[in-house]
């Protein structure tokens, strides 16, 4: 399941609730990242310390793995995915 870092929280305080859509195109995914009121229908909703991420069953397929990262810089933001942590030695 999708983990959001500690630094995303704190961006996620600001922006409020993201929705990220996967799109399929010539046989890999896109991401789509939008401001959102709540989930949709068949949405998944990943939670961390109050706020809330979105996803579609695609973007849901492809993040499994991964840690959303949310960057401040001056008036913008930026996201990244990196793989999570292996808990093996």
């Amino acid at each position: 399941m999708l983990q959001i870092s500690d630094e995303a929280v704190d961006a996620l305080r600001q922006l409020g609730p993201l929705r990220v859509r996967g799109v399929e195109s010539e046989g890999e995914i896109e991401l789509e990242i939008e401001e959102a009121e709540g989930p949709v229908v068949d949405d998944v909703v990943i939670e961390r310390d109050g706020v809330e991420i979105y996803l579609d069953p695609v973007a849901s397929t492809a993040l499994d793995d991964q840690v959303l990262g949310i960057h401040s810089h001056d008036d913008h933001f930026h996201f990244s995915f990196d793989d999570q942590e292996s808990d093996s030695p």
